[in-house]
């Protein structure tokens, strides 16, 4: 997760190998590699101690509790390993750990080696990609079903390559292009090849890490025989190229988000959206996910606009209230690139405060719409309908419920069933993920009440408003709502007993949760 989350560009891999071995039990060496923010060397040591991050300026960017690592490192310990780390400041980081395994069945003959097809055995392939550690994988994964890869890193070279080796009669058989690649992508290669006489004998298989529909009419067009979408099953490598080989039609697999049109037959949409909140994330992707959009998360302001600057999207759902750079500040970058380089993508925007104004401050700042958190599914989709007239705005299957009338509520079953369109088992995922994350935003809201820090007190209630909300929890949320203009107004006279109340609303609200949750899944499995 932190590898994730440090890593704004390049790439995260996990690498496992046997360390050591015996007769009963396994020592493996686990590697997560990622080219993030890095840690210099001399606080490399600190980061293993409970409650401490490279510098404060992490929690505020990222937040965090600081645990993380020491739970880690004892967990390692349990399973008979340790824990390490190999970094370097703004290069990246390697965390490293073993941890030892018993083996099933001690002494039973390993099974037999997967059968590959004797006529892909010497099968010259040629990789295509500019990503070093994709190169590597495809390259073992071909080596291992007898094939003979070789692999470059760009279209320039791979043209090279192609047209040496038919220079001497020995023409690559299979080649797999990487889509999205500088200087010329897989398509412009895929259109060089096609065109070349000498090279057109090839087999042509596409892989791509954002497939898009309109993406497959390219690739018919180029005579390109296979577009996968990453990341790609072994199993589904081989019986796709075992498929073109042999003379099939054009295979394809999309993202699951692309896989099917939208409701009556209307194009799926591209969607960025921009929100901190891990419950908002999930919630919005599966609604939107559900109507057949291919949906991409930001989590602050600054991703959102880097993310608008690479990518073509339909429209963006900006979140006001996002650490970094929040949602008008992001909207008026954007604005301001799109009057320097043309074009204009909808931005709605996505509020829990729905006070007096807002709406005119966020079309003011370069806004087209507004919705109010917690999300509702209708006013969402009727929003998205009117900036993008292809997306439908669907019926909801019932109306969203009102707020609770008693004050004292915990919980609101029926308007938790409506703010998830009546789907129960995503109303346990959310659940799920509010229940690992509650305690960690209760316990950084107290630090921050004891240090005075209003801002921080601010964000993280504003974060518990708009998941109460999402539940349908009326106590929790005007718990919340308190210590959220607390914060705004930066008085914290009395925060620590409405504290007190906050973390009493939620505990009463957590067995009331599983509660539903426990109802729901007996509901679905009778």
């Amino acid at each position: 997760g932190n590898a994730i989350k440090f890593t704004a560009r390049g790439e995260v891999v996990v690498e496992v190998e046997p360390e050591t071995r015996t007769e009963k039990d396994i020592c493996l060496h686990f590697c997560v590699r990622d080219t993030g923010i890095g840690i210099p060397k001399e606080q490399q040591q600190n980061i293993f101690e409970a409650f401490t991050q490279v510098d404060h300026s992490t929690t505020r960017k990222y937040g965090g509790t600081g645990l993380g690592l020491t739970i880690s490192a004892q967990l390692a310990a349990i399973m008979g390993g340790r824990l390490w780390v190999e970094s370097d400041a703004n290069i990246g980081s390697a965390f490293h750990f073993t941890a030892q395994f018993g083996l099933c069945g001690a002494g039973a003959p390993p099974p037999p080696p997967p059968a590959h097809p004797a006529h892909l055995h010497g099968l010259p392939v040629l990789v295509v990609d500019d990503n070093a550690t994709n190169r590597r994988i495809l390259e073992e994964v071909l080596s291992n079903w007898r094939m003979r890869p070789r692999a470059v890193d760009s279209g320039a070279a791979a043209l090279a390559a192609l047209e040496a080796s038919a220079s001497a009669g020995e023409p690559y058989e299979l080649v797999l292009l990487d889509c999205h690649m500088p200087e010329m992508d897989g398509f412009t290669l895929a259109g060089h090849i096609q065109a070349d006489p000498a090279l057109s004998g090839a087999t042509v298989l596409m892989l791509t890490s954002a497939g898009q529909p309109e993406d497959v009419e390219r690739c018919r067009q180029l005579g390109v025989r296979a577009y996968l979408t990453k990341p790609v099953r072994q199993s589904e490598l081989l019986e796709t190229i075992l498929a073109t080989l042999g003379g099939s039609p054009l295979h394809t697999r999309l993202a699951a988000a692309d896989e099917h049109a939208g409701p009556g037959g209307a194009r799926p949409l591209h969607i960025l959206v921009a929100e901190d909140n891990s419950v908002n994330q999930k919630l919005a992707l599966a609604l939107l996910k559900k109507q057949g959009h291919r949906v991409e998360i930001a989590n602050t302001g600054r991703e959102a606009v880097e993310a608008v600057a690479q990518e073509a999207f339909d429209i963006v759902l900006m979140d006001v209230q996002m650490p970094e750079m929040d949602g008008m500040e992001a909207t008026a970058e954007i604005r301001c690139r799109e009057r320097q380089k043309g074009g204009r993508v909808p931005i709605i925007a996505m509020t829990a405060h729905a006070m007096k104004g807002d709406r005119e401050r966020c079309l003011e700042a370069g806004m087209d719409g507004y919705v109010s958190k917690p999300i509702q599914t209708q006013e969402l989709f009727s929003a998205i309908a009117a900036l993008v007239p292809t997306a439908p705005a669907p019926s909801a299957p019932r109306s969203d419920a009102p707020a609770a009338s008693e004050n004292g509520a915990i919980l609101d079953q029926d308007e938790a069933l409506a703010r998830v369109g009546g789907d129960r088992e995503l109303l346990k995922s959310l659940t799920e993920v509010f229940f690992d994350s509650y305690p960690i935003q209760l316990t950084q809201m107290r630090e921050a009440i004891n240090a005075g820090d209003a801002t921080g007190v601010y964000r993280l209630a504003h974060t518990l408003v708009g998941a109460a909300g999402i539940f349908g929890a009326p106590l929790a949320l005007a718990a919340a709502a308190k210590l959220e203009a607390m914060g705004r107004e930066g008085t914290l006279t009395g925060a620590a007993e409405a504290w007190k109340r906050l973390d009493s609303a939620l505990s009463r609200l957590k067995p009331a949760l599983t509660a539903l949750t426990a109802e729901a899944e007996t509901a679905a499995n009778p």
